[in-house]
């Protein structure tokens, strides 16, 4: 599991499932980050959706 407290807004993240999101809010608790749907392979009409994304479903960090 990789640490969340340090990913700042903005940060672009690979989920499982190859789901690369954007980082909209971190919030401050070490596992939770609200992100927002950039790539969805599986469901590409997930691509927009924002929610929430705990810190175990984050693969790696791509960039800021």
């Amino acid at each position: 599991m990789i640490d969340v407290t340090a990913i700042k807004v903005g940060t672009r993240l690979k989920l499982e499932a190859d789901i690369v999101a954007g980082v909209v809010e971190n919030m401050d608790d070490g596992q939770w980050l609200q992100v927002r749907y950039l790539e969805s392979p599986a469901r590409p009409g997930d691509v927009g959706t924002v929610e929430l994304c705990h810190a175990q479903d984050v693969v790696e960090v791509l960039s800021d």
